[in-house]
């Protein structure tokens, strides 16, 4: 017993540890899909998109042309037969009448060292500028290359300092030198061509494979081919870039369609550069990311094991027997320790916000600071639901989560003053009930009235609301009164015969309305009641006698033929005779297993001793759900299942149970003897105020016997007796659908045996309706949910 103990409490330490182990490996899943960018793009970006088809190949695509282009501004700037040449005049300088200067290159480059500029890594301007005396003197800047009109200017000829003007070239110098880097002297695995023919025919190729013909350039893995000629672009990329056509007509020198561009990409990424690294780095995010979802996955199903696991053990006592082992926390009331759970979370999530991020603020980015503060609310949460759980989970294992609550205490309470009143007392109370609420909603209605203005309009409503208020009161009152005294006579009547005085009449002449038509049945009831108890004591007898024998004298003998003959078949007998002949004991002795099944139920469903369990029933699904199961079998036999059912929902009163139950005798009787290869009809319709199911099918075996026979037990409708029914099919369906208040038919006409069921109908709906009554309207309902 010590054993059995100590394992058992090992076993909660180490699922308690798993658990945890589990929800950290689920959140560290959570947090590598989140954190490598994968938020947002679901589980099918993990195996349909690569890399060359995303939006960020995409965008750097775009982004590279437009750098080509301002290659192609730059080369015409900067360079001198196709090499940078230092000394060409870029600007010219006029500082006054007749005062011009032309400023090389280099006089530039120079003058911006002067001041503290220089391009340091990855060639962008940098230095710390020095003051000179002409910092603030403006000089008119003219631009000698009228192509030149992609600087910040956006003019050909402005005002500036020689400083602003120095560093606009430094920059623009500092692009140019990037992007004939990554493009022009550096290996890539971007290839562009870019021509302009005039109307001459000559052309200017702007190209960083001479090498390629336009062919090879549109064989490599990705490519973008947009001729001049015509409105078509051909590539084989996910997404264009929606910049690169309007950039070969925008640097278009010549007026005419005579030009065009082709960039492609490697994806074998033979060189390593930016294309090279971003894919790697997609691979890698996309790993992290599927590495991510194998923990979320592994980690939730881990959790979830382990806390059933523990639901399972918890609550153990160490002595190992049915009692509950309840602690101290598990003895105040249900709804104080629901309520010192919340106020706990609360607590937390207040430090949690303020302390916790500020700790998560020191190892993490800001960006990423969102995601941590839903992380740690969840988790909060989580540990303070999962004791409150476990606690409630123990109350109910111990019968104590009703019993040992504050609204068990108030039902009982209240239980024991109403059973001590009369209904005139009690209805007093709830009148006064009713009262108080009015009495609040008139001070509601005053009170928005008096908000609202002074207009006479609302008061003389508030006035009429109020008369009519009172009115009605009072008239409720001295109904509910009345009724309530009526109803103490029909207590008082009703407790005199429950005591066994059958000879009580009551005086009717002092009731009303229903209470008097109750009067008169309780009057009638008396006169017939000896009589019907007699009646009822002596069919009980018999229907009781009959379950007990049938249990009790067939049963216990069949239960000892089963065990031996299943043991005989266990011993491997070689004589194939032998085997077959306990073969057949074992199918007989299970059919007689199943008829005395058969037999017991029938005879509980026709005395009425089946305790039903009603509920509002969808006749319709209950059907569909129906033929599904039986359409395999029906197919066994080329049985052809012909459904017609309404779109409406038809809602009846009855026991699910006992109702599949009559659906399964009257499809398992079509099953067994409708002629093979036929087709069995089912329809519901509604007939007034009656849902209808028939059944239809034609007989394999002539019907040569009347309706009410085959509802009779033992019988069955093919007189040879060749199948392996009990012949109590019909007869269970019959009285369990009598028992429900139900009406059961049965009709042949030659071959054709029809069945139906009819129930009334509760109520009815559209399917149209039901959606959406079942979806939120708010959309504060949705984020809820």
């Amino acid at each position: 017993m010590e054993q059995s103990r100590k394992k058992i409490r090992i076993q909660k330490v180490v699922l308690s540890l798993l658990s945890v182990i589990f929800l950290a490996m689920a959140l560290a899943g959570i947090s590598a899909m989140y954190l490598n960018g994968g938020y947002g793009r679901g589980i099918s970006w993990v195996y349909e998109e690569t890399y060359e088809d995303s939006d960020t190949f995409s965008m750097k695509l775009g982004k590279d042309i437009e750098n080509i282009f301002t290659y192609i501004g730059y080369k015409d700037l900067f360079e001198t037969n196709g090499q940078l040449d230092m000394s060409k005049p870029i600007v010219r300088l006029t500082d006054g009448p007749g005062v011009d200067e032309d400023w090389t290159l280099d006089q530039i480059v120079r003058y911006a060292r002067i001041r503290g500029y220089y391009l340091g890594e990855n060639f962008t301007v940098q230095g710390s500028p020095m003051s000179m005396d002409d910092d603030d003197m403006e000089v008119t800047v003219q631009f000698l290359n009228t192509g030149f009109d992609f600087l910040s200017m956006g003019e050909m000829e402005t005002r500036m300092t020689k400083e602003e003007l120095a560093l606009d070239i430094l920059e623009c110098l500092g692009q140019y030198y990037s992007i004939y880097y990554n493009f022009m002297e550096h290996q890539t695995n971007v290839r562009f061509r870019v021509v302009y023919k005039s109307d001459e025919g000559v052309e200017t190729v702007y190209t960083n494979v001479p090498e390629l013909s336009l062919d090879e350039l549109r064989g490599f893995g990705k490519y973008l081919f947009i001729p001049g000629n015509t409105i078509r672009m051909d590539t084989n990329l996910a997404v264009i870039p929606q910049n690169a056509a309007a950039l070969l007509e925008t640097w278009n020198p010549n007026n005419n369609d005579q030009n065009y561009l082709v960039v492609s990409v490697d994806t074998t990424y033979p060189y390593v550069d930016s294309y090279s690294e971003e894919s790697a780095q997609y691979r890698s995010v996309r790993n992290a990311f599927i590495m991510g979802m194998g923990g979320v996955i592994v980690g939730f199903i881990g959790l979830f094991a382990a806390l059933v696991w523990l639901v399972f053990l918890s609550g153990h006592t160490d002595n190992l027997d049915s009692e509950i082992r309840l602690y101290p926390v598990d003895r105040i009331p249900t709804e104080v320790c629901i309520l010192l759970g919340a106020v706990a979370a609360a607590v937390l999530l207040l430090w949690g916000k303020r302390l916790g991020m500020m700790v998560i603020g020191l190892f993490f980015s800001e960006e990423h600071l969102p995601f941590w503060n839903k992380m740690l609310r969840y988790l909060i949460i989580y540990s303070c639901a999962v004791p409150c759980g476990f606690s409630l989970l123990r109350r109910y294992k111990a019968g104590t989560l009703w019993t040992g609550s504050l609204g068990k205490r108030g039902t009982a309470a209240f239980k024991a003053y109403r059973e001590k009143t009369s209904y005139a007392v009690g209805g007093a109370l709830c009148y006064l009930t009713f009262l108080g609420c009015n009495g609040f909603m008139m001070w509601l209605i005053l009170f928005l009235f008096t908000t609202r203005g002074e207009r006479i309009s609302y008061r003389i409503m508030y006035y009429v609301v109020l008369v009519l208020f009172v009115w009605l009161d009072g008239w409720v009152f001295h109904r509910l009164f009345r009724e309530a005294c009526q109803r103490d006579l029909l207590d008082q009547a009703i407790s005199t015969i429950s005591t066994g005085d059958t000879g009580y009449r009551l005086d009717t002449s002092m009731l009303t309305g229903k209470e008097k038509k109750m009067g008169e049945h309780i009057n009638n009831i008396t006169s017939g009641l000896d009589t019907a108890l007699q009646e009822k004591v002596k069919s009980e007898r018999l229907k009781a006698d009959l379950i007990t024998n049938v249990s009790h004298d067939i049963k216990t003998p069949l239960t000892s033929i089963i065990n031996y003959v299943d043991l005989l078949k266990r011993q491997k007998i070689q004589d194939p005779k032998i085997a077959a002949y306990l073969e057949v004991l074992d199918q007989k002795s299970q059919r007689l297993k199943t008829l005395t099944e058969d037999l017991v139920e029938a005879s509980k469903a026709s005395s009425g001793n089946l305790k039903l369990e009603v509920s509002d029933i969808n006749l319709v699904e209950l059907v569909q759900q129906t033929n599904g199961e039986f359409e395999e079998r029906f197919a066994l036999r080329r049985l052809e299942l012909i459904q017609t059912l309404p779109e409406e929902i038809i809602m009846i009163r009855a026991d699910g149970r006992r109702l599949w139950r009559v659906l399964e005798n009257l499809y398992t009787n079509a099953f067994k003897y409708a002629q093979e290869g036929s087709r069995v009809y089912v329809d519901v319709r509604e007939e007034g105020d009656k849902a209808v199911f028939t059944i239809k099918n034609i007989s394999e075996k002539p019907l040569n016997i009347s309706p009410d026979e085959l509802t009779e037990r033992f019988v069955r409708g093919d007189v040879a007796r060749t199948t392996e029914g009990s012949g109590l099919g019909l007869s269970i369906a019959r009285s369990l659908t009598q028992l429900q208040k139900g009406e059961f038919i049965i009709s042949i006409d030659g071959d054709l045996f029809k069945a139906q069921v009819a129930f009334p109908v509760e109520r009815r709906e559209r399917k149209a309706e039901r959606i959406a009554e079942e979806i939120p309207s708010d959309s504060s309902e949705w984020e809820d949910t």
